[in-house]
């Protein structure tokens, strides 16, 4: 019994060291082709798990879980679909997908990962490290891109939200379930539950496992267990693994020879223990209690560090790589563009006010110790009745209404801009806003003198031009209300637009914010000097 008891430990070692090998022979080989990668190929340790998991690889991150089996049994597959396991991986990480919970279906998210992150490795694959669902993969791609517009995360979740939405038994836009399942087998390679964004939800991003990772466990025992031997054989093993399981298979008839005693047990169990840990210990997550929230943070802005060094090296040699990798370049210039809150940006814009109120931090100290000599233990406080406060009074929000730019989204940024003013304690009840709407005249000049009337003028608000683009009318009529002393207390403006206008030439006396709503498809256009940039997201409004 003991025998046996040995020899299953030995074996699972064995295949733990094995699948660690394949998998740092495609770290090798993926580091051969795209020098690029090599922060991020070794960035993330290899553990061995037996969770029991429906894919090879899964991360959080930090590590890679492998599953022994199921790498050694794609391995004798063919060792291209493990490296291309391997990288679609990474992608995911140098994108940073573990890490994004801006959207709630996450079916539709995950599913929208993998589209991704597997039409890049394609296309930067080109032929090497080919794998044989790869001509149904472009045909696939071709459909989504053709439906989407554009092979970008937001235009294909948007799509595939949309058919993960529509009711059961129903179509959208003529595909339905059967298409998402036929996408799932097709683009998904590891398991997503590790994710930091997942958080504690045990969502599986499919409904239906792909029949290709559907096997049971006895029959993945039964591939696994000759796989060793197999491998031996195979003209595709590198022939450092293969001297390294030749060693492994000769030791271990050494010790079965010598009978196995106590020592050997020890051994072997010490071996197992090192190189893999029982999926029950650890809890639903096998990778949940590697990290804490503060670790993963620090792997969140490690992965944004490494995003933006290879972006770097790229766009450095992005000659020597050709068009290869330009749907890899193009998705890390999406996930590198700089992000701003936009309530905090707003308070730039604040000026010092003196309030009646309370002031707790100044009073006076005679009347203090007064209080302490007279009673003993009462001090006496008279607080000051007026506090000088950063406030935003003087204000204007100037709306580009050309026919470029979507009415409704207008309106969801003038809302969206008013519920922080209302929302926050820095910002007066009293005050001078001016919501001007123009495209290349003036439209519209809404003054708003109470937050507590906002509601009310927001339901009159009607978006008014659709026309063309010319910021100068706007700077010249702000200039005016300067000027003529209407907004003594302004410190700046606020222009929401898709920034194709005219910009004017002179830089005005005051902080003037171009605000513009991201847009994967296109670069945002580059703004005078004197102004600011500031990008946000669409589902942020």
């Amino acid at each position: 019994m003991i025998d046996a008891v040995d020899e299953k430990l030995r074996r699972r070692a064995e295949e733990d060291r094995l699948a660690a090998d394949i998998l740092e022979e495609c770290r090798v080989q993926l580091m051969l082709k795209f020098r690029f990668l090599d922060l991020a190929l070794w960035r993330m340790s290899l553990q061995p798990v037996r969770a029991g998991g429906a894919y090879p690889l899964a991360t959080n991150g930090h590590i890679v879980a492998l599953e022994a089996l199921r790498v050694i049994a794609r391995f004798n597959q063919s060792f291209n679909e493990v490296v291309r396991d391997y990288l679609h991986m990474v992608l995911h990480c140098i994108f940073r997908h573990p890490y994004n919970a801006d959207h709630k279906d996450r079916e539709a998210w995950n599913l929208t990962c993998d589209i991704i992150v597997e039409s890049v490795a394609m296309d930067m694959c080109a032929g090497r490290f080919s794998s044989e669902d790869d001509t149904a993969r472009k045909e696939a791609l071709s459909k989504i891109r053709l439906m989407a517009g554009d092979m970008l995360p937001g235009k294909v979740y948007s799509l595939v939200h949309n058919m993960v939405q529509t009711p059961a038994g129903q179509q959208y836009r003529g595909l339905g379930r059967s298409t998402l399942n036929e996408w799932h087998a097709l683009f998904e390679r590891d398991e997503h539950a590790a994710w930091p964004a997942m958080g504690d939800t045990d969502n599986k991003s499919v409904e239906n496992v792909p029949e290709k990772y559907s096997e049971d466990e006895s029959s993945n025992n039964e591939q696994a267990a000759s796989s060793i031997e197999e491998l031996l054989n195979a003209e595709q093993l590198p022939e450092s693994m293969r001297e390294q399981m030749q060693d492994l298979e000769s030791r271990g008839e050494d010790e079965g020879s010598e009978g196995g005693g106590e020592d050997n047990s020890a051994e072997a169990e010490l071996a197992a223990e090192q190189m893999s840990y029982s999926h029950e210990d650890q809890g639903a997550d096998p990778m949940g209690n590697f990290q804490d929230n503060e670790e993963r943070e620090d792997d969140a802005k490690e992965w944004e560090e490494i995003s933006k060094q290879i972006a770097m090296n790229l766009d450095t040699f992005s000659k020597e790589w050709g068009e290869e990798t330009n749907s890899f370049m193009q998705n890390l210039a999406l996930v590198n563009r700089k992000q701003y809150d936009y309530s905090e940006f707003l308070r730039q814009f604040m000026v010092q006010n003196e309030e009646i109120l309370v002031n707790p931090d100044e009073f006076d100290y005679v009347y203090y110790t007064y209080g302490i000599d007279l009673y003993g233990n009462m001090p006496l406080i008279e607080p000051l009745e007026y506090k000088e406060t950063d406030r935003i009074r003087d204000f204007v929000i100037a709306i580009d209404t050309s026919e470029s730019v979507k009415g409704d989204l207008v309106r969801r940024f003038v809302q969206h801009t008013f519920d922080i003013l209302k929302s926050s304690q820095d910002y007066a009840t009293d005050v001078n806003i001016h919501v001007i709407q123009s495209d290349s005249r003036l439209q519209e000049d809404m003054v708003i003198r109470d937050m507590r009337d906002v509601d009310a003028l927001m339901e009159r608000f009607k978006v008014r031009g659709f026309g063309g683009t010319d910021f100068r009318p706007v700077f010249d009529y702000v200039q005016g209300m300067r000027d003529s002393g209407k907004l003594t207390d302004m410190r700046g403006l606020i222009y929401f637009t898709d920034g194709l206008g005219t910009f004017p030439d002179a830089p005005p006396d005051f902080d003037a914010a171009f605000v513009f709503v991201e847009d994967e498809a296109r670069e945002i256009p580059a703004v005078p000097p004197w102004a600011i940039k500031l990008v946000v997201k669409e589902e942020t409004l």
